[in-house]
């Protein structure tokens, strides 16, 4: 893996998250050997994502950085390896409590089977929460978003969907290639043409405005 280890090597982060998860839920035995058998999987994922966003807190000349005292870092972090332990043990409690650590950490509410997609980038993360929608490629999330479904429904994002701080898109909501939403833009049940920047809500308006890739190439290295 091609990635440095900020304040903690990846060794001890398994004995670090245990102690964390025992502190707020007491129960259970196993729980640092069930991250231990999830951390090589997981940190390839979080190298594969971080080498791609754009920020020099994730990456210096094209080696990812995971430092766990940075908020984002870990928020994603406890993301893949909820749904890594989920993969090799369906619901294994463990998992539950890395969606309920990041819940408690970070306000971040999302359950470890949502599949992200495998470059995203959660920015500040608090009160955000993201559902069991189909996701793009190349996805930020900022604070106080939503993606949830209605009537079983969920959103269908394409590669490079930008959501700005406030936003919701709920329902059976088609996204394509490279759309943006505006602060505070609401969604529900709208289909979003390629290169668009939306603002507005569902119920009282929305407008459409074309859009290049620099918001894109703003949060995301292209070049390899």
């Amino acid at each position: 893996m091609n990635i440095t280890f900020v304040h903690l090597s990846v060794d001890k982060i398994a004995a670090y998250l245990s102690r964390q998860m025992a502190n707020f839920f007491p129960l259970g035995d196993g729980v640092e050997s069930t991250i231990e058998d999830a951390i090589c999987p997981t940190m390839r994922c979080l190298e594969h994502g971080f080498r791609r966003i754009n920020h020099p807190s994730y990456n210096r000349d094209s080696v990812a950085l995971f430092n766990v005292l940075n908020s984002d870092h870990y928020a994603s972090f406890l993301c893949l390896l909820g749904r890594e332990i989920h993969r090799m043990h369906p619901h294994h409690p463990v998992a539950q409590k890395c969606f309920l650590l990041n819940k408690a950490l970070h306000g971040l509410n999302c359950m470890y089977d949502v599949e992200l997609p495998p470059v995203f980038w959660l920015l500040h993360t608090v009160g955000s929460v993201i559902g069991k929608a189909k996701y793009g490629n190349y996805l930020v999330i900022r604070q106080g978003c939503t993606i949830g479904a209605m009537r079983g429904e969920y959103p269908v994002t394409g590669d490079g969907f930008i959501m700005s701080s406030g936003c919701s898109i709920i329902g059976p909501s088609i996204v394509a290639d490279n759309v943006m939403l505006a602060p505070n833009t609401s969604v529900l049940g709208e289909n979003i043409g390629p290169n668009t920047l939306l603002s507005g809500h569902y119920a009282h308006g929305l407008t459409y405005k074309e859009m290049g890739r620099r918001p894109l190439n703003a949060h995301f290295i292209f070049d390899e």
